[in-house]
C-alpha cells in the first residue's frame, strides 16, 4: 500500500507541475466541457485547468485517507489488491482527462468524445472484475442499508454487481470506439438503470430471507 501511495503521489505531483509549466503557454480561454456528439459546449479561463490538474491529487489523498478513517477498515487489507487496482486505474484516469483537455485547449486534434468513453469503460471492466473481491465496509463498492447490513447481501449484490459493471464498461468502449451519440446515451440509461437494479436486487435478497 505504501508503495501505491507514493507512485499515485509522485505521479499526480508531476501532472500538476507540468499543468503549471504549461500554463503560461495556454490561451486565455480554453474548453472544458463537450456534448456526447464531441462538440464543444463550454468555455472557461485557463487557470480552471489548475482545478482540473489538482484533483488526481485531491483523489489520491483521499484514496489514502479512506482505509484509515472507515469504521471497517480491517476488511480493506482483505480485498487491498481490489482497492489497490482500483486507485491506479481511477488516478490514471483523471490524470490523462487533464492532459486530454490540455491537448484540445492547445489546438491539437483530439477526439474527446471517443477517448473519455473508452478511459471510462476500461475503469468500469476493472471494478466488475475485483468487485466480488470487496469486503463489507461504508466507502467502498455497493453500499445499500441492506448490503451493509448482511455479509450474505453483501456477497451476493457485489457477484451481480461485477456483470453489470462489466456490462456497463464494454458499453461505454463500444460508444467511445464507434462515436455514435446515440451509443453513449444509451450506455448513460443502461448505467443508471443498472445502478437502480441493484439498488433493488439488494433488498431483495435481503427480504428474501436466505
Amino acid at each position: 500500500m505504501k508503495k501505491r501511495n507514493i507512485l499515485l503521489l509522485i505521479l499526480s505531483v508531476l501532472s500538476l507541475a507540468g499543468q503549471l509549466i504549461l500554463l503560461p503557454k495556454m490561451p486565455d480561454t480554453i474548453p472544458i466541457h463537450w456534448n456526447a456528439a464531441g462538440e464543444i459546449d463550454g468555455y472557461g479561463s485557463k487557470y480552471v485547468s489548475l482545478i482540473l490538474a489538482a484533483v488526481p491529487l485531491l483523489i489520491t489523498g483521499l484514496f489514502i485517507l479512506i482505509p484509515r478513517i472507515d469504521p471497517r477498515r480491517q476488511n480493506y487489507e482483505k480485498h487491498n489488491k481490489a482497492y489497490s487496482i482500483f486507485c491506479v486505474f481511477a488516478v490514471l484516469l483523471f490524470i490523462g482527462i487533464v492532459w486530454i483537455t490540455n491537448a484540445a485547449a492547445m489546438g491539437w486534434s483530439v477526439s474527446v468524445e471517443r477517448i473519455l468513453p473508452v478511459g471510462i469503460g476500461l475503469l468500469f471492466l476493472v471494478i466488475g472484475n475485483y468487485m466480488p473481491q470487496i469486503r463489507s465496509n461504508y466507502t467502498f463498492g455497493i453500499k445499500t442499508p441492506w448490503t451493509l447490513e448482511n455479509p450474505y447481501v453483501w456477497k451476493k449484490t457485489h457477484a451481480m454487481g461485477a456483470f453489470v459493471f462489466c456490462i456497463d464498461g464494454i458499453l461505454m468502449i463500444a460508444a467511445g470506439a464507434t462515436g455514435f451519440p446515440w451509443m453513449m446515451n444509451l450506455s448513460v440509461i443502461v448505467i443508471l438503470a443498472g445502478a437502480a437494479g441493484l439498488y433493488v436486487y439488494s433488498w431483495f435478497i435481503y427480504h428474501r430471507g436466505v
